[in-house]
């Protein structure tokens, strides 16, 4: 029997069934659809089994913080650290000053050491085999000799790779090379000229620092200001920390109760059974006792109360007192941003007091508590061996900042190449243009990384250290790696994308619309800007939502290049927030999920931010849909 007679058969057998060949095909490849959504669905479900349960947890955790005192004693320890930040950021500008009007004398010592640290580290290998050949009892003369000669065949192929010296003269960087290219195998002193350029930079910095003294005594003053509170909140953290880990460890065996207990309920035989309840019964925590140590806490106040105005009248003063006027660029800038921040410091200081007297630990800390401390916190701190706190918001403006560099350069770029492309280049032309920007697609995520790393991260660095970039925001860039960097990267991923469905969108508008505008006597420019573009309007908008979503869900180049720096950037610096390190959603995630226990606070915390993320996205591309349908109309 032949396959079309075959065929006929089977279909005959359908019809009689009353179904139809065609009827067949729809409904299989209606369940094909079916089961897309279905496993949408099953995916939305195992998001939200594994995140909602974060909250709970997250909400007991926070009653811990609170009941066992640490959350007092972080209204103390809060201040203390911003304080110490502070000292910090003062002394800085401080040796920035020093080393700035010195900084001649610093980058000839430094030059200088490099120098000599290059050789050492090419030639290491010869005079480790040395000094172990020189430990042995009776060491062989000839093999002494033979590493002497390899150290020695070494020094000429050191020489050839050593690092520029543009504050050294031929002169001196000649005699440092000399007298290295003599030095002994076993002799490891630098040489004497390059400890008098140490000595010179020592006694420069000794020069500079003459002028400043008042203003060093000022910031020595402020530092010891703190020393009273710090002491009080390290007599208070151990304190607290104690009943802490007694009442984590009780949550802990608890949790492993009634995970005994449901294994139990669903056990197969009734010998495993009773073994599961004996083990449940067994791992009974005992609750510790921690009003001895509230009580002792609780009797602190008063004297955290007096530290805290103390310390708030030494600021005030130090606020008052006349600083000295640094003439550096760097000094200068660290010095605006402790005048900025002072005066925060000083109405958080005075705010303790309040705070110190109205807290409650009796205060119930509900479901609601732990969300918005979810959505509104500014510390994402997990592992440490204080409190772990889980806030969005440093992930989130990390995401959002580094997609905000992306599109800036991005949509231009994307939609001036789709207008090009679609309306003014030549057939060849757009047979090499439209491939060429599409096949940026293909490059691998991680590929992408690797150039952000070592190619456009060391090339934006080496521009922002031009002098003639110095009054730029945020230049010279501290770090390589930061928002601005994995933007560039992002904007080049997201091209693609934003230009395909551009570029489609243009296409699509009717001919007879640019017939008529040329008709009416328009040229080629503006029946393009005036009549094609506003056209597709719809279209284009949707392909900047698309390239939005293929941003904020990329993870391997923010995860590379970003910093992963989890902190708000500093706004108070403008544009220069761009170009600090920041971490993102994606980031954090593809971070930590492989290293936290599975149904942990922080395994849920991370399925959260997976949430948030999958809602984000769904929004961008719900949004673009509409723009599409609306441009289709």
């Amino acid at each position: 029997m032949s396959a079309q007679e075959n065929s006929r058969i089977i279909a005959q057998a359908f019809q009689r069934k009353g179904i139809s060949f065609d009827r067949l095909i729809r409904y299989f490849f209606a369940s094909n659809a079916g089961l897309t959504i279905l496993i949408l669905l099953l995916i939305i479900a195992f998001l939200l089994k594994e995140g909602l349960g974060f909250f709970p947890g997250y909400r007991r955790d926070l009653e811990i913080y609170r009941i066992t005192g640490m959350e007092y004693v972080d209204i103390s320890r809060k201040n203390l650290t911003a304080h110490e930040q502070l000292g910090s950021l003062l002394n800085r500008a401080y040796f920035a000053e020093i080393n700035g009007l010195a900084d001649r004398e610093l980058q000839r010592s430094v030059e200088s050491a490099a120098l000599v640290t290059d050789i050492d580290d090419f030639t290491a290998s010869a005079r480790d085999v040395y000094y172990s050949t020189a430990k042995q009892d009776k060491p062989s003369a000839g093999l002494v000799e033979s590493v002497k000669q390899r150290y020695l065949a070494l020094l000429p192929l050191a020489v050839k790779n050593l690092p520029p010296t543009p504050h050294l003269s031929e002169m001196e960087r000649a005699a440092i090379i000399s007298s290295m290219m003599t030095r002994p195998i076993d002799n490891e002193d630098t040489p004497e000229f390059v400890n008098t350029l140490a000595a010179e930079y020592a006694a420069a910095q000794q020069k500079f620092a003459a002028p400043l003294a008042e203003m060093r005594a000022l910031i020595d003053e402020f530092e010891a200001a703190g020393s009273g509170l710090g002491g009080r909140v390290g007599e208070m953290t151990q304190l607290v920390k104690v009943p802490k880990d007694a009442l984590t460890k009780a949550d802990i065996i608890e949790r492993d109760r009634k995970t005994l207990l449901a294994a139990a309920a669903s056990a197969k035989t009734e010998a495993e059974r009773q073994r599961l309840k004996t083990e449940a019964e067994a791992a009974i925590a005992e609750v510790p006792d921690i009003a001895p140590s509230m009580e002792k806490l609780m009797k602190s106040k008063g004297t955290c109360v007096e530290m805290h105005r103390s310390l708030q009248e030494k600021v005030a003063a130090f606020i008052d007192k006349p600083w000295y006027p640094y003439t550096q660029p760097q000094a200068i800038k660290l010095t605006k941003a402790a005048r900025a921040a002072l005066p925060v410091h000083l109405a958080a200081l005075a705010a303790a007091p309040a705070a110190i007297e109205s807290w409650d630990r009796a205060k119930p800390v509900g479901l609601d508590a732990a969300v918005i401390s979810f959505l509104t916190g500014k510390d994402w701190i997990t592992g440490g061996e204080w409190q772990d706190f889980y806030g969005i918001l440093p992930l989130l403006t990390g995401s959002l900042m580094v997609a905000v560099v992306a599109l800036f350069i991005a949509i231009p770029m994307g939609i001036g190449a789709a207008i090009y492309t679609n309306q003014f280049a030549s057939e060849r032309e757009q047979k090499i243009i439209k491939p060429v920007i599409e096949f940026i697609q293909a490059i691998p995520s991680v590929v992408m990384g690797f150039i952000g790393i070592f190619v456009v991260g060391n090339a934006l660095r080496a521009l922002s250290t031009s002098p003639a970039l110095s009054w730029f925001p945020g230049f010279p860039m501290d770090e390589r790696l930061n928002i601005f960097t994995a933007g560039c990267l992002l904007a080049l991923m997201s091209i693609p994308t934003i230009f395909s469905l551009a570029e489609d969108a243009i296409n699509n508008v009717p001919g007879a619309y640019a017939e008529a505008s040329e008709a009416l006597g328009a040229s080629k420019l503006q029946t393009t800007f005036r009549v094609i573009v506003p056209a597709a309007f719809s279209g284009i908008l949707a392909a900047i939502l698309l390239g939005f979503g293929r941003v904020i869900g990329e993870t391997m180049v923010v995860l590379l290049v970003a910093g992963n720096r989890i902190k708000i950037p500093d706004f108070s610096s403008g544009i220069g927030a761009f170009f600090q390190p920041a971490h993102t959603m994606t980031g954090i995630i593809a971070q930590e999920l492989g290293e936290v226990p599975m149904g942990s606070v922080h395994y849920r915390a991370l399925f959260v931010v997976g949430i948030l993320l999958f809602a984000i996205v769904l929004g961008i591309n719900a949004t673009a849909h509409h723009f599409t349908r609306k441009m289709k109309h």
